[in-house]
């Protein structure tokens, strides 16, 4: 259902904040080739690391150091201090790009996948941004690569309940703690999943107010969608073990995505997409996603794979692609959708920009 005038959903453009150390796939390759020479089947994996376009990721730590970090309580503690300061310089960057302080914020959501702790990322920015006590919360902890997605999707919900307001949209992970070589034996999943990913945060003013001068990039949210795959538990999933934590997929992974553009598509209907923002999950997910909205690949998923170069960034990776969209002030219709294990999806149903109202 369309929105109109003064209760329309406005997403402002995401700021995104990432890890300061550059780590090339190169330097990954390298590494792992003195660790395991002499492995059969390590240069094939090594072929399809490179193959995933990523050039090169953010880390938090350097190479030596996010190798020298063994066990869970090292990594997690290392992982959740530079996720929880990136999340504040992200968060506290797009409520000053939007003209705000945190006692404007009525609805936080968070998503943090990549350690445990409590209390989580919600409380530690509740203090740290100012956010009134009373803000609504909403923790996403296991939404990982969907993370960004599903944030909009929960601030976009929680605001329609009210008469107005303005939710922050926060996404931050660490994720070059999946690339432990020592840690367990050699696998093609260590391999591709541990060089797949970089450390960054995410943050997205949305609002339900009349829009001002500081919305003019917005967009306007018509319509969101949550998605479950039956039977996908087994596509993707997460691993604690003594030396850290890694990443793992089954035979369905390769799969995944192309048994939820039916339903994607099926929430779409018959409504017009000029545009799309895609979850820079890998070269096929992107190119599958735009072909099954009707896009072409080359032109719609300029974004999405720029973004990939760089490193997967998990939960903010969506939020990545769509501030790098929105540069471009996309006019009418589009949709913004991500994907997450075991595998779910979110998406949004957007019209740009937000001075344009139609």
């Amino acid at each position: 259902m369309v929105s109109t005038g003064e209760s329309d959903v406005v997403v402002s453009r995401p700021v995104v904040v990432r890890a300061p150390n550059r780590v090339t796939t190169e330097e990954l390759m390298e590494d792992l080739r003195a660790r395991h020479a002499g492995h059969p089947r390590l240069e094939v994996w090594l072929r399809m690391l490179r193959r995933t376009g990523v050039v090169d990721r953010p880390w938090a730590y350097s190479l030596a150091e996010t190798v020298a970090r063994t066990g869970v309580q090292d990594r997690s503690q290392a992982g959740y201090t530079a996720a929880r300061d990136m999340a504040e310089k992200a968060a506290g960057a797009a409520l000053e790009r939007s003209g705000l302080s945190g006692r404007d914020v009525d609805v936080l959501v968070t998503s943090h996948t990549t350690s445990w702790t409590v209390p989580g990322l919600d409380v530690d920015l509740v203090e740290r941004l100012g956010l009134r006590p009373d803000v609504t919360r909403i923790g996403l902890a296991t939404a990982a690569c969907a993370g960004g997605g599903q944030g909009l999707v929960h601030a976009t919900r929680a605001l329609r309940g009210r008469s107005g307001g303005r939710a922050l949209v926060v996404a931050a992970e660490q994720l070059s703690t999946l690339y432990n070589p020592a840690a367990e034996p050699l696998s093609m999943q260590s391999v591709l999943y541990g060089g797949l990913f970089g450390d960054s945060a995410a943050a997205a003013v949305v609002s339900l107010v009349p829009a001002g001068p500081q919305d003019d990039e917005g967009l306007v949210v018509d319509d969101v969608w949550e998605f479950v795959l039956p039977g996908s538990a087994g596509a993707y999933w997460g691993v604690i073990h003594e030396g850290g934590f890694s990443f793992d997929s089954g035979p369905d992974a390769p799969r995944a995505p192309g048994r939820v553009l039916p339903h994607l598509t099926e929430w779409v209907g018959g409504r017009p997409v000029g545009w799309a923002a895609v979850h820079p999950g890998g070269p096929g997910i992107i190119s599958g996603t735009l072909g099954g909205l009707g896009l072409d690949e080359e032109v719609a998923g300029e974004h999405a794979r720029a973004s990939l170069s760089g490193g997967n960034l998990g939960g903010a990776a969506l939020l990545d692609v769509l501030s790098r969209t929105m540069t471009d002030a996309p006019v009418g219709p589009g949709v913004a959708v991500a994907y997450g294990p075991g595998f779910t999806a979110a998406a949004l149903y957007l019209r740009g920009n937000a001075r344009n109202r139609t």
